[in-house]
């Protein structure tokens, strides 16, 4: 690896060794101040600094001219809680989802036109089936990713489509139109299904978890080895996925009137 490959790592790394100084600090400093905390030169300091005014991250005092941690940060912040919340609430209403229908559960959220696992529980078996908290999936193709994908203009989707379409298996959406056509469904049901799209033999049913504004912030969903769709078993699961995720909406402050 060149030494310029590793500049931008560098660069990130002294950004937030910036912040932090900040943090610890819990008060506004000067450039001086972190030029001489950090032992960097007044110039780097200052570029990073500008870097980060111009993303909101920090921000400088109209008197004294020093810095301060910015307002983005604070609304990271409640991002991540709000991520940290939804993880706490939903824990036992998906180890009862597992319990109850004796499949895998996972909670997502959209990122990127993906949907990010947040948490999963899953199911004894001798399958693995569902992915590792982390985990990004393609959202065009996945019960939890439609679920997702539901709420978003027409035209958003088909960029997501263009920029992550590929034929996972032959039963994968193959276009746009299908795709918005099938969201459409989503929204009338209430729920998404996916069936062998992603992973052949695996079908799954999610369902979108609203907040307070009633928008989807995140899908509740669960994925097995479902013999149809259109089957008693699968009837049963899509029902325990919706009342899981009515339940967890209500809990975020939705109301539904």
């Amino acid at each position: 690896m060149t030494t310029r490959e590793n500049e931008p790592v560098r660069s990130i790394a002294k950004a937030c060794r910036l912040l932090d100084l900040l943090t610890e600090a819990k008060r506004p400093m000067s450039l001086s101040e972190l030029t001489a905390a950090t032992g960097w030169a007044k110039s780097t300091v200052y570029g990073l600094i500008s870097s980060m005014r111009n993303c909101g991250l920090i921000e400088q005092d109209a008197q004294s001219g020093q810095y301060l941690l910015g307002v983005r940060l604070f609304e990271y912040g409640n991002a991540v809680q709000s991520m940290r919340n939804i993880i706490s609430l939903a824990k036992e209403p998906m180890d009862r989802l597992v319990k109850a229908t004796g499949e895998s559960a996972s909670l997502s959220m959209l990122d990127r036109g993906e949907a990010l696992v947040l948490a999963h529980a899953e199911a004894d078996s001798n399958f693995h089936i569902v992915s590792e908290t982390g985990a990004h999936l393609p959202a065009f193709c996945t019960a939890q990713g439609k679920a997702l994908l539901s709420q978003l203009p027409d035209a958003a989707v088909r960029r997501i489509f263009e920029s992550a379409s590929q034929m996972f298996t032959p039963h994968t959406v193959n276009s746009a139109d299908a795709l918005l056509s099938e969201l459409k469904t989503v929204r009338e049901k209430g729920f998404a299904v996916e069936n062998g799209e992603f992973k052949i033999g695996i079908r799954g049913v999610a369902a979108p978890i609203r907040d307070r504004s009633g928008a989807i912030r995140y899908a509740i969903g669960l994925i097995g080895m479902f013999r149809r769709i259109d089957s008693d078993e699968f009837r049963a699961a899509t029902a325990e996925v919706q009342k899981t995720a009515a339940a967890l909406s209500e809990a975020l402050g939705y109301r539904n009137n």
